[in-house]
C-alpha cells in the first residue's frame, strides 16, 4: 500500500506551482526538492508542504536521504518554465539516471513522470523529443516502482510559456508574431494537468502506463494566437514567425521588439503535439473549456463577464 508522502522535483516552475497545490488539496505530506530554498519560502504556505534542499543531483547520499520513507515521487523536470531552478535540456537524461537509481536504493514504490507528446527513443537523441524518449525510458524502467509517464500536449495557463507571452505582446502593440505557427496543439490547462496527475497516483489502472494528456480543442498555434486575441478584445493582426526570427527574439528576451516568443517555444513546438486519447475516461473530469481557461488570466474584466456560463459548467463559479 502507498504511503502519503511525496517527493517532488523541478515542482518550482509553471507545472509545479499547479501540480503543488492540486497534491496539497489532495491531502498529501509534500517534500519540495530544490537547490535553492531561501527562493521558495512561499512553498510553505501550502498544508502539509516542506522545502528540502539537494544541493546538486551529483550528491547521491544527500539525494537517497530525501527519498528515503517516501513512497510516491513526482518527476516534473521536463518542464521549460523559466527558472533558477530549471535543469537544461542537455543534462535532462543524465539528471534522470541519478534521481532513478537513488529512486531504486530509497525503495520508492510510486512514479509519476511529466513528458510531452512525441517524446521518443527513435527521434534524434539531441533533439528534444529523442531526449524526453530518453529520459521516459529511464523512469520507466525504475525498479520495483509502478510508473505513469505523463505526455502532454501544449500546457497553458497565467505565467505559462506560450499564451501568456501572447497577452504580454497585444498589451504592447496591436501584432502578434507566433513562432512554429503551424504547429497543432490540444492546449489542456495546467490546473487540469494538476487534477490528471493527481488522479493517477493511486489509481492501478495506469501503473506501468504511459498516458497522453490533451485538451478537446485542436488547432494550430496561430489559430491559439488568434484565439488570444479575440479573447482580450484586441482587433490584431497575428502573423507566423519564421524559424530564424524566433531564435532570435527567444534569445534577446525582453530586449526583443517582439516579445511573443520563449525559448520554450522554439526548443518543444517543433512538431505536433495532438492525441486520440479520451481525457475524461482516462482521467475522471472533463478538461476546462479552452476559451474559459485563458479568460482567466487574458481577458478583461468586460470581457471576463461572457464566460460565466464556461465557469459553471466547470464548476468554477468565480
Amino acid at each position: 500500500m502507498l504511503g502519503n508522502k511525496v517527493s517532488v522535483f523541478g515542482g518550482t516552475g509553471f507545472v509545479g506551482r499547479a501540480v503543488v497545490a492540486a497534491l496539497s488539496n489532495a491531502g498529501y505530506q509534500i517534500d519540495l526538492v530544490v537547490r535553492r530554498p531561501e527562493r521558495f519560502r512561499e512553498f510553505a504556505l501550502y498544508p502539509n508542504t516542506k522545502v528540502r534542499t539537494l544541493s546538486s543531483f551529483d550528491d547521491s547520499e544527500a539525494l537517497k536521504a530525501i527519498l528515503n520513507g517516501s513512497d510516491i515521487v513526482i518527476n516534473l523536470l521536463a518542464d521549460r518554465s523559466k527558472t533558477t531552478e530549471m535543469i537544461e535540456a542537455d543534462d535532462l537524461v543524465e539528471v534522470n539516471r541519478k534521481l532513478k537509481s537513488a529512486m531504486e536504493s530509497a525503495g520508492v514504490k510510486r512514479v509519476v513522470s511529466l513528458s510531452q507528446l512525441g517524446a521518443s527513443t527513435k527521434q534524434d537523441s539531441h533533439a528534444w523529443l529523442g531526449t524526453l524518449g530518453e529520459a521516459d525510458s529511464l523512469m520507466h524502467g525504475t525498479a520495483s516502482a509502478a510508473v505513469t509517464i505523463l505526455r502532454s500536449s501544449l500546457i497553458i495557463g497565467e505565467g505559462d510559456e506560450s499564451t501568456a507571452y501572447f497577452v504580454k505582446q497585444l498589451k504592447r502593440m496591436s501584432l502578434l508574431m507566433v513562432a512554429n505557427a503551424s504547429t497543432s496543439v490540444q492546449p489542456i490547462w495546467v490546473k487540469d494537468l494538476a487534477g490528471a496527475l493527481v488522479s493517477v497516483i493511486r489509481n492501478e489502472e495506469t501503473f506501468g502506463k504511459k498516458l497522453e494528456v490533451a485538451g478537446e480543442e485542436r488547432m494550430s498555434m496561430k489559430d491559439l494566437g488568434d484565439l488570444v486575441a479575440e479573447i482580450m478584445d484586441e482587433d490584431a493582426v497575428v502573423l507566423p514567425m519564421c524559424s530564424l526570427n524566433a531564435r532570435i527574439m527567444s534569445t534577446l528576451g525582453g530586449l526583443a521588439p517582439i516579445i511573443s516568443v520563449s525559448k520554450a517555444q522554439v526548443l518543444t513546438l517543433g512538431a505536433d503535439q495532438v492525441s486520440d486519447a479520451d481525457f475524461s475516461k482516462l482521467f475522471g473530469f472533463t478538461p476546462s473549456n479552452l476559451d474559459w481557461a485563458i479568460s482567466t488570466y487574458a481577458a478583461p474584466q468586460h470581457v471576463r463577464e461572457r464566460y460565466n456560463s464556461y465557469r459553471k459548467t466547470a464548476n468554477r463559479d468565480l
